[in-house]
């Protein structure tokens, strides 16, 4: 039967910076041990040694009963033997580490088989050590404080790691939410204050479209946090299977151009693109359409400070692969940047740069790609401007002779380099 006879005993603290992992490191709470073997002198003698030694001990004579303790108490550490009637140590080992929950516990093998072969296949599994018997009371006093220790670093620097993510989400969702809605407040609030009055006509429409601007602003904030949680819960991914279609490359990126060519002209940057003829790819076009909008705005975006430049947009065929290259006249990223520019909430010198959005936009490009089974990758020369390449699988409909632009594109060290005549 599962013992829970130690747990109640009062004792001398464990040593200092043994705190149970999980815990409030300021409170006396002693960390608990869960010691599971069948022989009934075993299990008493390193429970006194433990319990001595300043740590609580929860005990169980096999591993369904231990399952059965951790169900109740989640212990600090773990300490079981290998052979055990009913769930052996190997099995009561896989079941703990199933629970993604119960990963960081440290699971320690005290046990009797200690030839190489079973050694080995301990480590393989994945147990934080593997002790034989005898043994040492020492060596398995030393290796509970180091692995307690252990863990407890990994959760301090992981929770450093939380707090940084918090406070940069707080500074990026304050910026991103107050700015639109203080569009819309503030507009709202002077257009009725001039109702009734003698305000024209173009004032009131400017005022308007304040208001309208922030809407749009918050309404894109939403759509994007909304696809993201979409592509993490698998949405997206069921969508993308079940709904791909065959579609003209070159009409979603002319849809594109479209779109983003008034944005883009109002800050003199001019869109190049020569639609190819027939490259015919299977996706979900308005995803398609997502991913390309998402390199052209980022390409306009970073273009502002420089007030003009252009976006050349061009396509090719790479072996079974469609690649769509967006290359703008940005202020470039440092190489060392680049992949960071991918990462979630990432924003690259906020302070110079207001107006980045919240640092999703590339991650769902890429997340878009590589659920078509493509994928966007990106080269930049910091100052000059930035090149992105989205690839995405293909099945090309043959051009007619004369046609095509005479795009020629080469495949170098995983880069596309395309050759556009100049």
């Amino acid at each position: 039967m599962v013992s829970d006879s130690w747990q109640n005993r009062s004792t001398a603290p464990a040593d200092e910076g043994e705190n149970p992992q999980g815990r409030d490191q300021h409170s006396q709470a002693r960390p608990l041990i869960l010691l599971v073997d069948d022989d009934p002198a075993i299990l008493e003698g390193v429970a006194d040694l433990l319990f001595l030694n300043g740590y609580e001990v929860l005990t169980a004579t096999d591993g369904r009963e231990a399952l059965a303790a951790m169900q109740g108490r989640l212990p600090d550490l773990v300490i079981s033997d290998v052979m055990m009637r009913d769930m052996d140590g190997w099995a009561f080992f896989e079941a703990v580490r199933e629970r993604p929950e119960w990963t960081l516990i440290p699971f320690i093998f005290l046990t009797a088989r200690g030839q190489p072969p079973d050694v080995r296949r301990g480590h393989s599994l994945g147990a934080d050590a593997y002790l034989t018997k005898p043994f040492d009371p020492q060596d398995l006093l030393v290796t509970v404080q180091s692995r307690l220790r252990r863990v407890r670093e990994i959760r301090d620097a992981t929770q450093v790691e939380v707090d940084a993510v918090k406070q940069q989400l707080l500074t990026i969702f304050s910026h991103e939410l107050r700015t639109p809605l203080t569009y819309i407040y503030g507009y709202v609030n002077m257009l009725g204050e001039e109702l009734g009055s003698s305000a024209d006509d173009n004032t009131i429409e400017a005022m308007i479209a304040g208001a309208q601007r922030g809407a749009e602003r918050l309404v894109k904030l939403v759509n994007d946090l909304m696809l993201m949680v979409q592509i993490d819960s698998g949405v997206v991914a069921m969508e993308v299977a079940r709904r791909r279609e065959w579609a003209d490359l070159g009409e979603l990126i002319q849809g594109v151009v479209e779109t983003y060519t008034p944005q883009a002209e109002s800050f003199n940057i001019e869109i190049e693109f020569e639609k190819p003829s027939g490259l015919m790819i299977p996706c979900v076009p308005t995803y398609v359409e997502d991913m390309v909008g998402r390199l052209v705005d980022n390409g306009i975006k970073f273009t502002k400070p420089k007030r003009g430049g252009y976006i050349r947009i061009r396509t090719a065929q790479e072996g079974d692969m469609a690649v769509v290259s967006v290359q703008d006249t940005g202020i470039g990223i440092a190489e060392d940047q680049l992949e960071a520019a991918f990462e979630r909430f990432s924003q690259l010198n906020r302070k110079a740069l207001e107006q980045q959005g919240i640092g999703i936009g590339l991650t769902i490009a890429r997340s878009l790609a590589r659920l078509h089974g493509g994928d966007v990758q990106a080269e930049s020369v910091p100052g000059e401007g930035s090149t992105f390449y989205l690839t995405l699988p293909v099945e090309m409909i043959p051009l007619p002779a004369g046609e095509g632009g005479g795009l020629a594109s080469s495949w170098d060290e995983g880069k596309f380099h395309f050759d556009t005549g100049e």
